[in-house]
């Protein structure tokens, strides 16, 4: 591969895209032919929304075939809709059959409501929500108001500076206003450390904030704030942040929320020389400064098998965020490996270029763009470097985890029915190389809706009828096409002495129709929604006399 060129298709026209693709421009060979396809024309700069409603800031954009250009790539419109990795081969709408060598997903995340009857705001396209809300604000419509960071969610920032801000804005106008934050955070900007967070707190009280941390927000009807717990705040609007679903791509393994486990090296696990970055991989935390990060440990995991001489070094998520206030920024860092010795709060610059975008190589880029200074060649005064990991274990949790440990709070009564009394004791397991043929076959001979794809004894993953069906719409090969790529990863899973009524609310909240059994991350056992329904319809069916 040495001698030849190699075609670099990165899917994506967002932060990791970009970066990836300039990533791969500094290394200067001309070996690497890079190709964006991108779904959208235009790249924005999402985490300017928050301020643009208060007249703090606006949302700039740029046409991606131009940014493209001066990356050193080529543009193509264009959605990634499935990958034959056995071919090189991705499938895009429009654009059809695209051969690569290297592929890199960076396609984002989807934002989905989080909260019923909530508002939602996702970025950009709802700063006309905030502006008629502070509208009905200003004319006394609006007198309590909630801000909401819903359990799972990715990324918390943009509710505390909507809360703020808001604040701020009604204060200035002698308007009175109350103002609520929720969330599910133990301490405010829990992720960014002790710091941060007594700094956050103290902001939010200086502007009359109230603050309802460990609060899990379920719906907002009528006036009110429901919350998981049974509380009830008083609320005449309410305003949640969304949570992130990734597109489903055929022939990529995902997990139940559609996000794509990858290695240290942001490969793809299980497949050759394909890569992702960014909100569309399984990494808990989403946000632009650890999608960079991801896409250089990308980039230079492909430039080093494309033979350029490089070291590629794992990826190391640093945090660093800019909490708008509407009275000047705050920048922020935490080092939750650290036990929280190292985080910090300034108002001077952290990092240089100060962007709220914090990319290696992006930010410097976007600078030149927008005619902004750039010195990046040394730190602002009063600025520190910064070199600091996140903990794997301090990251949000994962949904059906939440819902798992509010499953767990409840104490069933003795003869409580359990997963263990109606579960498949002999799931049907096969291995991730298995083709879907192999797979189909045995399905049907057992009468089997779901199979359980293991590894060296550990489950990794589930392949149901649906993944079926979904391949089959793809026209793959079924005496080619392999488990590994089409089953969900990293399955939601109950164990053996959970109750019935746990797993019932788990497929319910998921909505999926199988659940592996688990003891130490080996299958034991399957349970379906029919089993649970048979089990409870058994007691009715003998008092009918059926």
């Amino acid at each position: 591969m040495n001698a030849e060129k190699v075609n670099v298709l990165i899917a994506g026209g967002g932060v990791a895209a970009l970066e990836a693709a300039l990533a791969l421009q500094s290394f200067d060979d001309d070996r690497l032919d890079v190709q964006l396809l991108a779904p959208e024309p235009r790249f924005w700069y999402r985490p300017a929304a928050v301020a643009e409603p208060f007249a703090l800031g606006r949302v700039s954009s740029f046409e991606i075939s131009t940014l493209a250009a001066q990356a050193g790539a080529i543009s193509t419109p264009g959605r990634l809709v499935s990958v034959d990795s056995a071919r090189r081969i991705a499938y895009a709408k429009p654009g059809g059959a695209m051969e690569y060598s290297m592929l890199l997903i960076a396609c984002g995340a989807v934002p989905v409501q989080a909260v019923n009857g909530a508002l939602t705001f996702r970025g950009p396209a709802d700063t006309g929500l905030i502006v008629k809300l502070l509208g009905e604000i200003g004319d006394g419509i609006v007198r309590r108001i909630a801000f909401v960071v819903p359990f799972g969610a990715a990324w918390s920032l943009p509710a505390y500076e909507l809360a703020l801000m808001t604040a701020g804005w009604a204060s200035d106008r002698g308007m009175d206003l109350d103002v609520l934050l929720v969330t599910p955070e133990d301490e405010p900007l829990q992720l960014f450390g002790k710091a941060a967070s007594g700094a956050a707190r103290m902001l939010l009280e200086a502007r009359g904030v109230g603050v309802h941390t460990g609060s899990y927000a379920a719906e907002a009807r009528d006036g009110e704030l429901l919350l998981v717990d049974g509380a009830v705040l008083a609320a005449d609007r309410v305003v949640a942040l969304p949570r992130l679903q990734g597109t489903r791509i055929g022939g990529i393994s995902q997990t139940f929320d559609g996000f794509i486990p990858v290695d240290s090296h942001s490969r793809v696990v299980g497949l050759s020389d394909v890569y992702a970055a960014g909100d569309v991989t399984s990494f808990a935390v989403k946000q632009g400064g650890i999608a960079a990060q991801q896409a250089d440990a990308a980039a230079e995991a492909i430039a080093a098998a494309a033979g350029i001489g490089v070291e590629p070094r794992p990826f190391r998520p640093v945090l660093r965020g800019v909490l708008l206030t509407g009275d000047g920024p705050r920048y922020l860092r935490g080092d939750l490996a650290e036990n929280d010795e190292r985080s910090e709060v300034s108002e001077e610059p952290l990092w240089w270029p100060p962007a709220k975008i914090v990319g290696r190589y992006l930010a410097p880029f976007l600078s030149r763009l927008s005619g902004a200074p750039v010195e990046t060649e040394r730190s602002p005064e009063n600025g520190l470097p910064v070199d600091v990991a996140l903990d794997s274990d301090s990251v949000p949790e994962r949904r059906d985890r939440l819902v798992r440990r509010f499953l767990e709070e409840g104490h069933p009564e003795p003869g409580t029915p359990t997963v263990g009394d109606v579960m498949e004791r002999e799931p049907l397991l096969v291995a991730p190389e298995d083709t879907l043929g192999e797979i189909a076959e045995r399905m049907s001979e057992l009468d089997r809706g779901s199979a359980l794809v293991v590894e060296f004894g550990r489950l990794i993953g589930i392949l149901t009828s649906r993944d079926m069906l979904r391949a089959l719409a793809g026209r793959v090969h079924s005496s080619e096409a392999r488990a590994r790529q089409w089953m969900t990863a990293d399955p939601i899973s109950v164990n053996a002495d959970d109750t019935l009524e746990a797993a019932k609310v788990m497929m319910a909240a998921h909505r999926i129709h199988h659940l592996p059994v688990v003891e130490d991350e080996r299958a034991v056992g399957m349970v379906g929604l029919r089993d649970v329904v048979q089990r409870e319809f058994i007691p009715m069916a003998i008092g009918l006399g059926l």
